[in-house]
């Protein structure tokens, strides 16, 4: 198989040209096992979102959980897929459920927070917020420019 880091870079290229089909094609056409394939089928899911096709996204990151249930990203890839297509309520819930499963991921912390401060629950999303920045420093960069937590920053 191609070297992966020069296969994501021709993809962001496709990608910053509005190209997502062809972007799309050229991943369908690789045939990877084991951690590459993974790794494809992450790259799919992002190009997916860039591309705003929610509904190709969420079967991608649905099956990407189902392959890789120990993997938290692929829990966050859900969730987020299903705010997307308009489901905000269901992605917290993926959310919550991977917290049970990685308690000390900031990153899932994180986005609690800002799914709990888009459905205006303030209190739940700046404790969401502050555990992330407790277990992981450089969470604090990213809550003062996320446009989700902008009503916290209000306070």
């Amino acid at each position: 198989m191609a070297n992966l880091a020069k296969l994501q870079e021709e993809m962001e290229g496709y990608c910053g040209l509005g190209m997502y089909d062809e972007a799309l094609r050229i991943l369908n056409s690789i045939r990877t096992k084991g951690q590459e394939e993974i790794t494809l089928s992450f790259l799919r899911t992002r190009i997916l979102r860039a591309a705003g096709r929610y509904a190709e996204m969420r079967k991608s990151a649905e099956r990407l959980k189902d392959r890789c249930p120990n993997e938290p990203e692929a829990w966050v890839s859900l969730a987020d897929a299903m705010r997307q297509s308009g489901a905000i309520q269901q992605g917290r819930v993926v959310l919550q459920e991977a917290e049970k499963k990685f308690p000390q991921n900031p990153h899932i912390k994180f986005q609690l927070g800002c799914y709990h401060c888009v459905l205006q629950e303030l209190e739940k999303a700046r404790t969401y917020v502050q555990a992330a920045i407790a277990l992981d420093r450089t969470w604090a960069d990213a809550a003062q420019s996320d446009e989700d937590l902008a009503p916290l920053r209000k306070k």
